[in-house]
């Protein structure tokens, strides 16, 4: 019998070694050949499961309690590269320096997670300006195959990421195949959403919204608005609330739906106001004043006046 995710579980093992300050010799002595151990590793051969007696003993655990802490780990590592992730996103310093602490690239587990954590960091560098727009672009690129990522049938989510954030680096028409491939996604019906996924999505969805909204295609900035605050509520989060409600008044205005558009810019006052960040609510009602020709703050004045039971 052969272990499933078997290069997963050997990168497990080798990292329990190394945190147990074993040596791999000493590891592997009587087991098998270090060489053999070291193809387990790289995944150019299955590790088959009676293996795991031997190497639970020499790390002083009962198999089951090894796979446990297998699984545990697994998610464990999904939930810190995810956090990273979304710390480097809202350029949330403190945080990227204690994700980046806790995580040991050499030692991330799932191949998912391995291309996450690569990505996050290669948009970390970007960032600061480590390193230019078109290095950023060549080495996203590499994680996903892009542009033969186009043509697969089925996308991981990773891939939906990776292709969302290229939308800024590339030329218009291979913008269209990108949004062509983001839309298809999203609007399969047996698309499964759970989990981190809800965090990853919104990311997405975002970027698609913002992207309608500069091609001033209404309906489409109103579909994934409206999407992205159905799956805030569904996570019981904020992730970028306020964004949604602003592009949806900004639609609606367009279209001069005046209830909606003025419903809409409520709801993004109140977002901003639970946020309770000056130096974004400053930021958006600039914007605001502008985009609309109002004074943002005399607007939710009269609102409230006209709506006295909100």
């Amino acid at each position: 019998m052969i272990v499933n995710s078997s290069v997963e579980l050997a990168l497990f093992l080798e990292k329990m070694r190394f945190m147990r300050g074993i040596s791999q010799e000493e590891f592997t002595v009587n087991i098998i050949s270090n060489r053999q151990y070291q193809r387990y590793i790289k995944g150019d051969s299955p590790m088959p499961f009676h293996l795991l007696d031997a190497f639970a003993e020499r790390l002083g655990v009962k198999k089951d309690l090894l796979l446990l802490e297998f699984d545990s780990n697994a998610l464990k590592e999904t939930f810190n590269i995810i956090n990273y992730f979304s710390a480097v996103n809202g350029n949330e310093v403190d945080k990227i320096n204690h994700y980046r602490s806790i995580i040991t690239p050499e030692y991330i587990i799932n191949p998912d997670n391995r291309n996450f954590y690569h990505y996050t960091t290669f948009l970390l560098d970007f960032k600061s300006k480590k390193i230019s727009a078109q290095t950023f672009k060549t080495n996203v690129s590499k994680l996903i195959n892009y542009p033969k990522t186009l043509q697969n049938t089925v996308m991981t989510y990773f891939e939906v990421i990776i292709l969302s954030n290229l939308l800024d680096f590339v030329e218009v028409d291979e913008q269209l195949q990108i949004v062509k491939k983001l839309t298809d996604f999203f609007d399969n019906p047996d698309l499964v959403w759970s989990g981190n996924q809800l965090i990853t999505y919104n990311i997405v969805i975002f970027r698609l919204a913002k992207y309608f909204g500069i091609k001033e295609d209404h309906e489409n900035v109103i579909k994934y608005c409206k999407l992205g605050i159905k799956l805030n509520h569904r996570a019981k989060s904020y992730n970028n609330l306020e964004f949604y409600y602003y592009f949806l008044s900004l639609s609606y205005y367009r279209q001069n739906k005046i209830l909606l558009y003025e419903e809409s810019l409520y709801k993004c006052f109140n977002v901003l106001s639970f946020e309770d960040s000056s130096t974004k609510l400053t930021q958006f009602e600039s914007w605001i004043n502008k985009d609309f020709n109002i004074d943002f703050k005399q607007f939710i004045i009269d609102y409230l006046k006209r709506k006295p039971g909100i």
